[in-house]
């Protein structure tokens, strides 16, 4: 058995679409985010928590899908990962809430905890948008890097 062959432009094109079509179509929470805990079989198993770092992280993929790709669902798709990023995780008193819970459309806040880290992810987020071709994304770019730079 030969062993795949990781470093070449078409095993990752392939493993890229693999794990694109596992996502398709299951992942995109139609009241706000996505889902972010699936089974082997992609069941959603639990379809309230949303982590800062996981939501950032399908807004980076489907930017990166779409610039990829072309597909327009892509490109819907990040704008709907960051409205949820600017209506469910972004807090009143600045920043951005670590862990939440999603019910019928309402944020709760599980752990309202700022990390650097999540705003890193916050500002990759924001940045692939905007390579994306998704012009609004520099205005949470620009207060995200603020944010930073204050604290």
């Amino acid at each position: 058995m030969t062993a795949p062959a990781f470093r070449t432009p078409d095993f990752l094109l392939g493993h890229i679409r693999h794990t694109l079509a596992f996502y398709d179509g299951r992942c995109l929470d139609p009241t706000g985010g996505f889902f972010h805990f699936f089974k082997d079989d992609g069941t959603v198993y639990d379809t309230r928590t949303r982590h800062l770092v996981s939501s950032t992280r399908f807004v980076f993929n489907h930017a990166m899908a779409f610039r990829r790709f072309g597909k327009p669902e892509y490109r819907q798709a990040v704008r709907h990962g960051l409205a949820f990023l600017q209506t469910a995780h972004a807090q009143p008193q600045g920043g951005y809430a670590w862990q939440l819970d999603w019910h019928q459309g309402q944020a709760t806040v599980q752990d309202g905890t700022n990390h650097c880290y999540g705003l890193a992810f916050v500002l990759l987020a924001h940045s692939h948008a905007l390579m994306a071709g998704i012009a609004e994304a520099r205005a949470g770019l620009d207060a995200t890097f603020e944010l930073m730079e204050q604290r």
